[in-house]
């Protein structure tokens, strides 16, 4: 298909103002070139008229498993825990995608354009999470950024697969005391490193070359604050001890699942830190779930918290994202937060809005027409467009 258009009469979700009626939204070579009320749709450029019908932006599930956790495979399908020891930064969720998931279709048919998809949470540092755009099913076509994030856990399931084999951590103060002695280390490394890079050449002769840890270089990166930690944490005690060590360490952290965070919700604002939230309705497997709320989401937009909703697939259904946001509208969130809680909240906490999250000029063509009101459960995606390109449903003239 083209990617070169016009999309008419719609009702247009920019997420950055109220919605605009009757809107068009000029797509040029896969980016939105011009958004509004009164746009001049260029003589011969293909129109579609979509009086009726709603567009927002592209989805975005901030947080999921998609192609590292496959689904109908069982156990061979895992690819998203390395159980081989508490700290196994040097992985990449990316190098264990399979592109043909069948939950890259299932997002694509309920508007998700984008995923970050991350390792499991069984080791207290799991690895590196990636950004992807369902643009095809080339690994290297839809990886926007193979490390996004350093995935670290607090709470019962770093505890339960090292207590299981009765190695450290057993406990909670385990996991914190393997956290923090971790990134000592890493702190020791990167003083030898930044020393020998320092060094001066003696009688003509360089310094020996310097030993180049991996794993240590792939966590040195969030300790100068050009990575985020993204931090499971359940409890509202896992959410402070992992905001606690952050501010130890002095980096960048977004809590992620963050269950019990309506409880603490006023705190957290004044620490400023972004949330992303999920997944919001489903079954309570644990003990850590069992004070989930659908109520947190409105808790945390009235005190103020930056956030985004995540479905946490296959562990939720990726098809349930929007589903999970309407639900969160009916017990008070705001429509406008709830839109952005999946689009420019996400791409902000991914920090990747300069591309995706809003309908703005110049920004990617990711796009979800619906065939009405969005937050009607009855109304659904009838076109999802990444790059403008429709990848799941059509568009009629």
């Amino acid at each position: 298909m083209d990617t070169t258009y016009a999309l008419v009469n719609a009702k247009v979700f920019t997420v950055t103002g109220p919605p605009v009626e009757k809107g068009t939204v000029l797509v040029r070579d896969g980016k939105i070139a011009q958004v509004g009320k009164n746009v001049n749709v260029p003589d011969g450029m293909k129109t579609f008229n979509l009086s009726g019908k709603s567009v927002t932006p592209g989805f975005i599930d901030a947080h999921c498993h998609v192609g590292v956790f496959n689904e109908g495979v069982g156990e061979v399908g895992n690819d998203g825990n390395d159980y081989s020891n508490p700290i196994t930064a040097e992985v990449k969720a990316a190098d264990g995608i399979y592109p043909d998931d069948e939950g890259f279709t299932d997002a694509l048919s309920s508007g998700i354009t984008s995923l970050c998809i991350g390792p499991g949470s069984a080791n207290v540092i799991g690895g590196q999470m990636a950004l992807v755009k369902i643009r095809s099913n080339i690994l290297d076509e839809i990886v926007v950024n193979d490390y996004c994030g350093l995935k670290c856990a607090f709470g019962e399931n770093p505890k339960r697969v090292y207590g299981s084999r009765n190695t450290m951590p057993t406990t909670r103060m385990g996991v914190a005391a393997v956290f923090r002695k971790t990134l000592t280390d890493v702190l020791n490394y990167k003083r030898s490193r930044d020393h020998h890079a320092s060094k001066k050449p003696e009688n003509d002769n360089p310094p020996a070359p310097f030993k180049v840890d991996y794993q240590k270089e792939v966590i040195a990166e969030v300790l100068s604050g050009r990575q985020q930690l993204r931090a499971h944490a359940h409890r509202a005690d896992d959410i402070q001890t992992a905001i606690r060590l952050a501010e130890e360490f002095g980096v960048d952290i977004v809590i992620e699942h963050a269950t019990e965070a309506h409880k603490i919700a006023e705190w957290i604002a004044k620490k400023g830190v972004s949330l992303i939230l999920g997944p919001l309705n489903h079954f309570k497997s644990k003990v850590e779930l069992r004070d989930a709320s659908v109520e947190g989401p409105r808790i945390l937009e009235e005190a103020g918290v930056h956030f985004a909703i995540m479905t946490d697939a296959p562990v939720r259904k990726i098809n349930a994202l929007f589903d999970d946001v309407r639900l969160a509208v009916r017990h008070g969130l705001s429509r406008e937060t709830a839109l952005k809680s999946i689009t420019l909240n996400a791409a902000r906490i991914l920090e990747a809005d300069e591309n995706i999250g809003s309908i703005e000029n110049g920004k990617d063509a990711d796009l979800v027409v619906f065939d009405g009101d969005p937050f009607d459960f009855m109304s659904a995606p009838v076109a999802t467009i990444v790059d403008g390109k429709v990848r799941h449903g059509e568009l009629t003239a």
